[in-house]
């Protein structure tokens, strides 16, 4: 037997015969090192048959010219492989989609962050882009297919692991928010160019055009929209009749406000609505506006409050729990969620009212009943609308919303995993019903969103074959683990739904019981348990527990000055730490840690989820002192005092004071551990150890060069590993460019890397190594990736060598590179392997540089590159604008070529300092300079800290760019004068007027 066929055999294919015939076809298609990762994920894949059969069209899809690009890409980047058999094993509908546009796999390959969620600006982006690329002048297809592409991405990190639920449906919803934008604009636009504008006359009689929006509801108003679900949309436009002073172009007809928004309203539900040969974007469903299918699909903002505040059924009120503003205009949503939330929420609620509600939903669980026994064919489970299922769930969180938010206005918001954890807060649900209910909902969400992908279908049932729910209980496990039997699976659901049943019934049922026999009052207020004394500690009881067991912590959690925003957070954190016994006795224990956590809540929602998610990690909070030495600004050569070697390890370690981190590390590469279970430890690890280093940062501001010397230390060490791990031959060594290669690596950088090997090290073992040591890097698994790793910076780019020699470096320096490379590789370091490879590429890399100090064209060249990358740049961006810190790099790379003084492995400080030691920049310029990149750097790594990503200008949301401003002076340690943007815009200036004073010399 062949190794192919023993690999074969272990895979468990439900059909052998066919999967080898696959393989042969495969095999013959695609080069060997694509084919044998093929074979070693396809034996984690939930549905090898699937992944196979769609690998294998991909395989022979298109020309051969195509194919063959695209066989190449896979063969260097091998994570792709494991994305397409994800993809195909999950989705039949997305696999055709891969399949059918190959150039997603480049997407892929250049999206170096796959942990990160898409914003709604994100989309916004990335909508521009494909459009301003695509020839297709359809806008349903457009849309359609856009959204399809986008769908890639938000199930791989699903699959992945890399996302949860919460962050999945966030995405999904975002993305719909942005293709309901712009189906609006594509319609509104279309018909103000038949009728004109819709206007009417304000109150000082004077034109203005009226408003419309798109408010949505049910699962797109909770920003928990699944794959395949219904849009519920409302359509309202402002109040006024069309002015007769309106000015009616030449071609076009005059038609009333009403009937111009009846008709954008159906427009815009046709864009989306359409049959394509992409499928359609979304359905829509209108049914939930006022008077259902009666009523007119748009209607003006006065006549809606009325309706919901006269005439509508409670049922109806109680959908609006999820209204949400979606597209248009935001001031109309505004006003219409204001102005109905006093019926939706009552401080006296009758019980009648929700009576009402729970008839409407026994209606619905009566009809599926009839459906049931109508069938010849066995029952299978609902996972929406059977008892205990998801429709049970969002019923009863939407009615004690109801009960309690009248009072509580916190209360009221739309998704429903946010509102159970408010109850909870609150005390209305208790400790273990919030953990059975919020376990169950995301379990059950989770299976409704594998049944909807197979197909791209709205099923909510449960498949009949054995084959099917064999493939299901597999994608419902995490990756590595190992799946439950069916019977086991439908086991752990009926429980799952059984307990569900059970409190719905209790909280719901029992109260309503309780209210016939008392028969007091026609008001109720509806209590979470039967009885009171059995339930599991609150929120309240929490606090007082924390009390009893640490005083010192309860002084922490319950002190004074906190904000809204720091205190919800701490709410989330302190439930989630209350979750299990031993996360409890580590927060116990630790109070000084939550104290500095305290600092996290007030500054960052992204580093809070983290921690929210992870209470445990908050230990290693403790370890922080309570105050920070800071260097004094002196003399320039005490400032600017350069490196006293080649790395420098020791001072850097002294600075980051983590020479200890290399103990995980040599475990890991020491340890008996499988290849992916060292994976998994190496991203445990490096992630702990990265977000402490940033947390204490947001709690006790260091230097700015201090913490990137930290995190470049902690990267330095993680690719070190990665090395090992991947058995790199002698005479192989791994280089650093960029802000890697000038020790300011941050949070969510990138890695820029060049490989090099000996001339007696092989080539095919060294390109073997690279590709394993990017795998260990950069790929995903259900820990995450380290960081994204970008070799595209070698000489020819992605058409080039993955591992150069010194020699062909040397060679493509001193003939081939163009001035931007000559600039690049200025910051060239080594980090690990053959220190004399590393060396000797060093050295032939510089010996290369040289010609440009005498070539008459460099400055010229670097100008025209500087200027492209200005123009692309708005002026706000500061990096890349005029002024940014692509001006400051620019200055010191260009007069380190030109004067031939590239020195080795120093930070953007000591650059600085070197070149005015040598004269090469007054002592004016160089401080300029020194505090202009010093503010640049600290603002870039506080807006990490607060949002999560890197961004290129200062975010418009007002709270985190205060929290920012904020950072970025604790950073710098003195005050900005006036806002930062304006700091940024003085700084700017400064930098251009010696970046043009220097480059025009």
């Amino acid at each position: 037997m062949t190794i192919t066929q023993q690999t074969l055999a272990q895979i468990d294919f439900r059909d052998a015969v066919l999967a080898a015939k696959n393989m042969v076809q495969v095999k013959d298609r695609v080069p060997e090192r694509v084919y044998e990762a093929l074979l070693t994920v396809l034996g984690d894949s939930p549905d090898p048959d699937s992944a196979l059969n769609l690998f294998e069209r991909l395989a022979n899809a298109g020309d051969k010219t195509h194919t063959s690009d695209l066989m190449r890409l896979l063969e260097q980047r091998q994570a792709l492989v494991h994305y397409a058999v994800t993809i195909f094993s999950h989705s039949y509908f997305l696999g055709e989609t891969l399949i059918q546009n190959p150039d997603l796999f480049q997407l892929l390959a250049r999206d170096k962050n796959l942990e990160r969620s898409h914003s709604r600006e994100d989309f916004r982006e990335s909508l521009t882009r494909y459009r301003s690329r695509s020839l297709e002048t359809n806008p349903s297809v457009l849309l359609a297919r856009f959204k399809r592409r986008e769908y890639i991405r938000i199930v791989l990190r699903d699959a992945l692991g890399v996302a949860d639920l919460a962050d999945s449906t966030a995405e999904i919803s975002a993305l719909a928010d942005v293709l309901l934008e712009d189906a609006l604009r594509e319609v509104d636009g279309s018909l103000r160019s038949r009728y004109g504008a819709p206007q009417t006359l304000d109150a000082s009689g004077r034109l203005m055009d009226v408003p419309v929006a798109i408010l949505s509801l049910g699962k797109l108003g909770g920003n928990e929209l699944n794959y395949s679900s219904d849009l519920d949309l409302l359509f309202l436009f402002g109040d006024g009749e069309l002015s007769d002073s309106r000015q009616v172009q030449p071609g076009q007809t005059a038609i009333s406000n009403r009937e111009y928004f009846i008709r954008l309203a159906q427009g815009v539900t046709e864009v989306l609505s359409r049959i394509t040969r992409e499928g359609s974007v979304f359905r829509i469903d209108l049914r939930l506006r006022p008077q259902g299918n009666e009523g007119e699909p748009a209607i003006a903002l006065t006549p809606a409050l009325h309706y919901y505040r006269q005439t509508a059924h409670d049922w109806e009120l109680q959908a609006l729990i999820k209204a949400r503003h979606s597209a248009g205009d935001v001031g109309i949503a505004r006003a219409f969620i204001r102005g109905v939330q006093s019926h939706v929420y009552s401080q006296q609620l009758n019980f009648a009212a929700i009576e009402t509600a729970i008839h409407s939903l026994e209606q619905i669980s009566l009809r599926r009943r009839k459906q049931i026994s109508a069938s010849p064919a066995p029952p299978s489970i609902d996972v929406k609308l059977d008892r205990g299922g998801i429709r049970d769930i969002e019923f009863l969180v939407q009615c004690l919303q109801r009960v309690y938010g009248g009072k509580e206005k916190w209360l009221r918001s739309g998704g429903t995993l946010f509102s159970l954890q408010k109850l909870h807060d609150k005390a209305h649900i208790s400790s273990k019903d919030y953990q059975e209910l919020t376990s169950a909902y995301t379990f059950l969400r989770r299976l409704e969103h594998r049944l909807q992908l197979r197909r791209g279908q709205q099923l909510h049932r449960l498949p009949d074959s054995e084959a099917d729910l064999q493939v299901l209980c597999a994608t419902m496990v995490a990756r590595g683990s190992e799946a439950l039997s069916i019977d086991g699976f439908l086991k752990e659901l009926g429980e799952r739904m059984g307990r569900v049943a059970e409190i719905y019934g209790r909280i719901i049922h029992s109260e309503q019981q309780h209210r016939d026999e008392s028969a007091i009052s026609d008001e109720f207020v509806l209590s979470p348990t039967l009885a009171p004394a059995a339930r599991e500690p609150s929120y309240t009881q929490i606090i007082e527990r924390i009390a009893a067991d640490s005083p010192e912590l309860h002084r922490i959690v319950t002190q004074n000055g906190l904000s809204d925003f720091a205190r919800r957070n701490l709410h989330r954190f302190l439930s989630s730490a209350m979750t299990t016994g031993e996360r409890y006795a580590t927060l116990r224990d630790s109070p000084q840690a939550l104290e500095h956590a305290l600092q996290v809540f007030e500054s960052s929602g992204y580093f809070s989820d983290v921690l929210a998610q992870h209470p445990e990690i908050v230990a290693g909070f403790a370890v922080f002192t309570g105050s920070s030495e800071r260097p004094h600004a002196g003399a320039l050569d005490t400032l600017f005092a350069p490196a006293a070697s080649d790395h420098n390890f020791a001072r850097d370690e002294a600075k980051a004071g983590t020479p200890q981190q290399d103990a995980i590390f040599q475990y890991i590469v020491s340890s008996p551990l499988s290849y992916s279970e060292k994976m998994d430890l190496l991203r445990q690890s490096f992630r702990q150890k990265f977000f402490h280093s940033a947390a204490r940062d947001v709690i006790q501001p260091r230097p700015v060069y201090d913490s990137l010397a930290a995190t470049t230390l902690l990267t330095d060490r993680a690719v070190a590993t990665g090395l090992e791990i991947a058995s790199a031959p002698e005479g192989f060594a791994v280089l650093a460019l960029g802000r890697l290669g000038t020790w300011e690596f941050d949070w969510a950088s990138d890695a820029d890397l060049i490989f090099v090997r000996a001339e007696t090290c092989d080539a095919k073992i060294a390109t073997e190594s690279t590709q394993q040591i990017v795998e260990v890097l950069a790929s995903y698994t259900r820990f995450g990736n380290l960081f994204a790793v970008d070799a595209r910076l070698r000489p020819h780019g992605g058409e080039g060598e993955l591992v150069n020699t010194p020699e062909t470096l040397g060679s493509y320096f001193a003939h081939e590179a163009k001035a931007w490379e000559a600039l690049t590789f200025t910051k060239l370091r080594y980090i690990a392997g053959s220190r004399s490879t590393a060396r000797s590429a060093c050295e032939a890399v510089r010996a290369g540089i040289q010609r440009f100090a005498r070539d008459g064209s460099f400055l010229i060249a670097v100008r025209e590159m500087r200027t492209r990358l200005q123009k692309a740049a708005a002026r706000s961006n500061f990096k890349t604008a005029a002024g940014g810190f692509y001006d400051i790099d620019f200055i010191l790379s260009v007069l380190q070529v030109r004067h031939d003084q590239v020195p080795t492995a120093i930070n953007t400080r000591e650059q600085i300092g070197d070149l005015t030691s040598r004269s090469l920049l007054s002592a004016e310029d160089a401080k300029t300079l020194d505090e202009s990149a010093e503010l640049l750097r600290a603002c870039d790594h506080a807006l990490r800290l607060v949002t999560g990503r890197s961004r290129k200008t200062l975010p418009d949301n007002e709270a985190a760019r205060a929290a920012a401003t904020d950072l970025t002076q604790k950073i710098l340690n003195r005050d900005l004068s006036g806002d930062l943007q304006t700091a940024l815009q003085q700084s700017a200036a400064k930098v251009r007027e010696i970046y043009n004073r220097i480059l025009e010399a």
